[in-house]
């Protein structure tokens, strides 16, 4: 295959590699763990070895906490396999659990965050953040997640606020002075969350508070619309390249781990070479095959003015 020359001819040049996952979504844990092998087995048999790994919610769906339970250990173990820290980020099918007994609850319930959250190779953001930064050196990535209230007045899912709204903490002043502390690092940030901002497929509302995105930032990962889900995302349903609306930014739709909703068992392979260039390579688990490629040179996503 093409892209498989491709790939080799690049990897002398690889300063960075980021595997982007999202949506294993499944309520029956047999379904899930054999998405999660499907995926698994074919991205070790590629030797890939990324320096993180990305998961952008959805690791769960459903109520039962018996299944989540089960299906938290069962990806602990599958994502064991790669020699790689993983960043989680929250998305809306995290909270079923806390939607479905809430009446019954104290406060905020995230069973799957509570249980991978006792295990070194996991990293996960505490109920109230809205963003992490993680520092790579020479980039950054900003990783943005639904949030919530710990004692359950409010959360955000789907780009909105529920509950409370009053008790919200953060304004649209502080997602524009969190934009500002994306430029204030002076380097290339690669912005990742559950939703796509305005352009991409089922964008979140509250994101338009971040716009426009500082011109440091070069690529934005999302999951939330599975690629092949037409009853979603409608006509865009195979759409996996899109722009911020108005910015010549990049965004790519990562999901899906599962192959129910979405056609396939799908991730996303970020590069970031010694040029300064970028390369997205759409990975098809289910047929063990590279789908597409994406190849962004240094400065394709920044307007340069004309001179007078």
């Amino acid at each position: 295959m093409i892209i498989d020359e491709i790939r080799q001819g690049l990897e002398k040049h690889v300063r960075h590699r980021i595997w982007f996952v999202s949506d294993l979504q499944q309520r029956q844990p047999l379904r899930a763990r054999k998405c999660m092998e499907i995926a698994m087995d074919d991205f070790v048999s590629l030797n890939l070895k990324p320096e993180v790994i990305c998961y952008l919610g959805d690791a769960t769906e459903g109520e039962d906490l018996g299944y989540i339970q089960e299906m938290a250990q069962m990806q602990v173990e599958q994502f064991a396999r790669v020699d790689a820290p993983v960043w989680y980020t929250i998305g809306n099918h995290d909270f079923d659990y806390f939607r479905f007994h809430r009446k019954e609850l104290p406060g905020m319930c995230i069973p799957f965050v509570e249980y991978v959250r006792q295990f070194p190779q996991w990293h996960v953001p505490n109920e109230k953040e809205m963003a992490r930064f993680l520092d790579l050196g020479d980039i950054a990535v900003l990783l943005l997640t639904d949030h919530a209230n710990p004692e359950g007045s409010w959360y955000t899912t789907h780009g909105e606020l529920h509950g409370f709204a009053e008790e919200y903490p953060y304004r649209p002043e502080d997602y524009r002075k969190l934009m500002e502390e994306v430029q204030a690092l002076n380097k290339p940030v690669v912005t990742c969350a559950h939703y796509a901002f305005a352009g991409g497929n089922r964008a979140a509302p509250l994101f338009n508070r971040f716009l426009p995105l500082p011109a440091n930032v070069r690529i934005h990962f999302y999951g939330h619309a599975h690629v092949g889900d037409a009853f979603w995302a409608g006509k865009d349903a195979n759409r996996k390249i899109s722009n911020v609306d108005g910015q010549p930014i990049v965004q790519v739709d990562v999901a899906s781990l599962e192959s129910g909703r979405g056609s396939a068992v799908r991730s996303v392979v970020f590069e970031w070479y010694d040029t300064d260039e970028v390369g997205v390579f759409f990975r098809n688990h289910s047929l063990g095959v590279w789908d597409d490629v994406l190849m962004i040179r240094d400065g394709d996503c920044q307007f340069v003015p004309l001179a007078e």
